[in-house]
């Protein structure tokens, strides 16, 4: 490696945050980031960016922006903001919800142990 390469490393290296080990981070078949956290209802799902939705109605028709949150609850029930309400699951090849006319899933990745596993698909 060059010195000028080196020092380029270095200086991405000591720019980037440094990030906790126990900082996991779940990506959506979108590519979207988010980190998942276990609670007595269920898992909280919340996006590391923020995102922009469009919500069709009509000539009141409008875009949301900001972090989203999901919830998947204990009970199978999934919640947002925008979506509404649907239901979520797992499965050997992933996990994800379904809300009407949207999908979030989760390929190839497993929840953190918590309420709700009971929640296949």
């Amino acid at each position: 490696m060059t010195p000028i390469a080196r020092t380029a490393l270095a200086a991405i290296l000591t720019a980037s945050p440094a990030l906790a080990q126990e900082d996991v981070f779940y990506v959506s078949g979108a590519g979207d980031d988010y980190t998942i956290t276990a609670n007595a209802n269920g898992y909280v799902l919340t996006s590391r960016y923020p995102k922009a939705r469009f919500v069709e109605a009509g000539a009141n028709s409008r875009v949301v922006r900001g972090i989203e949150t999901f919830y998947f609850g204990k009970a199978c029930d999934a919640a947002h903001e925008v979506f509404g309400n649907g239901r979520w699951g797992w499965a050997n090849g992933g996990f994800g919800a379904e809300f009407g006319g949207f999908t979030l899933m989760f390929p190839r990745q497993e929840l953190p142990d918590g309420p709700g596993l009971s929640c296949r698909w």
